[in-house]
């Protein structure tokens, strides 16, 4: 499968580490020592995490010159739905006024991968043509704001990518995607029905600091590629702080690590993506094909996985 177009959506509005020490007790030396985080971007209350998909998904239709009408298969993977039923994928198809298969994903901040996986293998088993991979997230939703161990991390967001099985012109074959769960920690972040984001901190960063490294070692090692050979990697846009120190471990140059925790917060499925998609827009001139990029991701469950992707470009 290929990747034939990117789109995603930001939130205009900031919630600086200024605005959240008039909140809580904490502080912005804190915060950046700690996180690296210098503000989020939140949705206000009128937008949800449907509507981010929705703006994400029409990015990406128009950069694919893709009619909506055309998409057979939705896939949303979202840790924040609209409602408990139906799947946020059809909120999103109705308000697109289209009636592809759609259904969501959670695999908490790994998203991104697992709805990866689970669209390639559709695709080649069921015969999908134009399939669109969403990862809205609006984690402000769920945050508790006077929590000063969680609030100073979320954001919200969404990045979609279309997958079709012909090669394009310009775009990314899906070259791997490795999945991996270490459930004995399922228990270690949670968000309760009707409730906020909690997390066991210290537990967590055990589990991330394993799952991120050894996900993104399992691939360069099945494609007999060493760190040197990406162009980018690009991991859960969870705690900068945290991504630097599983960069190193994996042998990831400063050069080659792409993030945007630290102005946009931790995104939940949508963070990879939306680093992703912003760093190709911004960067296209230096990226030629045959370039390869990891994405790398890590999530509540605890699950974690990673996508090796090349750059196809025949312009």
């Amino acid at each position: 499968m290929y990747i034939a177009g990117t789109g995603f959506h930001i939130p205009e509005k900031k919630l600086t580490n200024a605005q959240l020490i008039a909140m809580v007790d904490t502080s912005d030396q804190w915060i950046l020592s700690h996180t690296g985080i210098e503000e989020r971007r939140v949705a206000t209350d009128d937008v949800d995490t449907s509507d981010l998909g929705v703006q994400a998904t029409r990015a990406a239709l128009a950069a694919a010159r893709w009619r909506a009408e055309d998409l057979d298969l939705l896939v949303c993977a979202t840790s924040t739905p609209d409602r408990l039923i139906p799947a946020t994928a059809s909120l999103i198809g109705m308000k697109m006024e289209i009636d592809p298969v759609a259904f969501d994903v959670n695999a908490a901040c790994s998203g991104f991968v697992y709805g990866l996986a689970v669209a390639q293998a559709l695709g080649v088993a069921h015969g999908y043509r134009r399939i669109a991979l969403t990862t809205p997230e609006k984690y402000s939703r769920v945050t508790d704001y006077t929590d000063r161990a969680t609030c100073v991390f979320f954001g919200d967001s969404a990045g979609t990518v279309l997958l079709q099985p012909d090669e394009p012109e310009a775009g990314f074959e899906v070259v791997d995607v490795v999945m991996a769960n270490m459930n004995e920690g399922a228990d270690f972040v949670i968000t309760p029905v009707g409730g906020y984001f909690w997390q066991n901190g210290r537990r967590v960063l055990e589990y991330a600091m394993k799952g991120f490294s050894e996900s993104a070692k399992d691939v360069l090692r099945r494609n007999e590629l060493a760190p040197g050979d990406l162009k980018a990697w690009v991991g859960h846009q969870a705690n900068l702080r945290a991504l630097e120190a599983v960069a190193e471990l994996v042998g990831i140059a400063p050069e080659q690590h792409w993030f945007n925790v630290d102005r946009c917060g931790n995104q939940g499925a949508a963070g990879v993506i939306t680093t992703f998609c912003e760093e190709v827009v911004a960067r296209e001139a230096e990226i030629a094909h045959g370039d390869l990029f990891l994405l790398t991701v890590f999530g509540s469950g605890f699950t974690t996985g990673s996508a090796l992707l090349r750059r196809v470009d025949r312009r």
